[in-house]
């Protein structure tokens, strides 16, 4: 079966160019992912873009098996079941990578928010979450804290994060996508206040979790999120006091995937705006998610 892609993300673009096969490793219902290299490409029946995605048009799902192997070339990759077609897709440039002018939220609409995310996590049938893992506290304290009182964050962050990765159930593990969700968020800023950037290494990871995950957070380091999280930190981060349409976009995403990259968006921005203005916003964020 031939497929066409109607958009292929920057990366995707990149890895087709340069690499010459590949091999499925995960199969879903509606998406593949393909390693490459040392890369990974997302296949997937679906509209959320991103920089390693490739959307296929029309119906359908993977046609492939696990361990399946491809030959690829900057028109497309075939498969020995499928083959798909790229020449002519739109492709897609992830968004946090453009400098812009940034605001933090205020400490009331960042409560707000979290009290939001902690309502859909008691709502969540997937059992304990993130919000109960003593992991989360200890990065808090360790990370999160001192951010807040102006201390050096790639310091505590660098020493502390690793905890997080891999804990949790799904695909990508909880304490993957709140990582993924607080690192994209803090080197976005970053980058457009001449910060230095919280450097992520692969290697760091994988012994602590599956390759795509890994992958998938060191992406999230250099601003390769998707569209959804990229408008939710666009959104918060460009002075509205409302972002409700956008964070529930992402929270929507996975059994607690989206709640969890959410949570660490939120909560970096609390921890920077008290940084900046004193405000006691992440305080009154860690009420709203501990009910305390």
């Amino acid at each position: 079966m031939n497929y066409r892609a109607a958009t292929i993300g920057d990366l995707a673009l990149g890895v087709l160019a340069r690499e010459t096969s590949g091999e499925i490793t995960r199969l879903f219902e509606r998406s593949a992912y393909v390693k490459v290299g040392g890369e990974f490409v997302l296949l997937l029946w679906g509209k959320l873009r991103s920089s390693i995605t490739i959307n296929i048009e029309g119906a359908g799902g993977p046609a492939m098996a696990v361990g399946e192997r491809c030959t690829l070339a900057p028109g497309g990759l075939a498969f020995e079941s499928c083959s798909f077609e790229v020449r002519e897709a739109e492709v897609y440039r992830s968004a946090l990578l453009q400098r812009r002018h940034t605001r933090l939220p205020s400490a009331s609409s960042l409560a707000s928010g979290i009290s939001f995310l902690r309502g859909l996590y008691d709502a969540s049938p997937s059992g304990p979450s993130l919000v109960a893992d003593p992991e989360l506290r200890r990065f808090v304290k360790t990370a999160l804290t001192p951010l807040a009182a102006g201390d050096d964050v790639s310091i505590h962050a660098f020493n502390s994060y690793l905890g997080l990765i891999g804990r949790g159930g799904g695909f990508t593990p909880a304490g993957d996508d709140f990582v993924g969700g607080l690192v994209s968020t803090y080197n976005y800023l970053a980058r457009c206040r001449d910060w230095k950037e919280i450097s992520f290494h692969v290697r760091r990871l994988r012994p602590r979790t599956v390759p795509e995950s890994a992958a998938l957070v060191a992406y999230a380091a250099k601003g390769y999120v998707d569209e959804g999280v990229g408008s939710l930190i666009l959104r918060t981060l460009g002075g509205s006091a409302r972002f409700t349409d956008e964070l529930l976009a992402v929270t929507r995403r996975g059994h607690t995937s989206g709640l969890d990259m959410s949570l660490g968006i939120l909560l970096v921005e609390a921890a920077l705006s008290d940084s900046e203005r004193e405000g006691g916003a992440l305080d009154g964020c860690l009420r709203a998610l501990w009910h305390q």
